[in-house]
């Protein structure tokens, strides 16, 4: 629950920094890119940036994110292959004596 709460109150702090910058910049710049060049509002062009970097972001954290959880099932299932291989060992010994 603090978790989705978290993310709510981070979402909202975004979008309130969007406005507040998007609000106070009317200006028209332009802006080359590799293939071509063409005329942005300034909030524009700083909003675009910004959520393409929050996505870039979110992306890159969601990769490392996965890549630990797989890791973390891997490690799970040989404990637990282990745990199994020790107990069967041990009844086997007690058997045995």
């Amino acid at each position: 629950m603090f978790k989705y709460l978290l993310g709510l109150v981070i979402a909202i702090a975004v979008i309130l920094v969007a406005i507040t910058v998007g609000a106070n910049n009317d200006q028209v710049i332009t802006f080359n890119y590799i293939v071509a060049e063409s005329d942005f509002k300034l909030s524009t062009l700083v909003a675009i940036l910004f959520g393409l970097g929050l996505i870039l972001g979110w992306l890159i954290t969601g990769i490392f994110y996965l890549r630990i959880k797989i890791k973390n099932m891997t490690l799970a299932r040989q404990i637990k292959r282990q745990t199994q291989q020790i107990n069967e060992l041990t009844s086997s010994l007690n058997k045995a004596a």
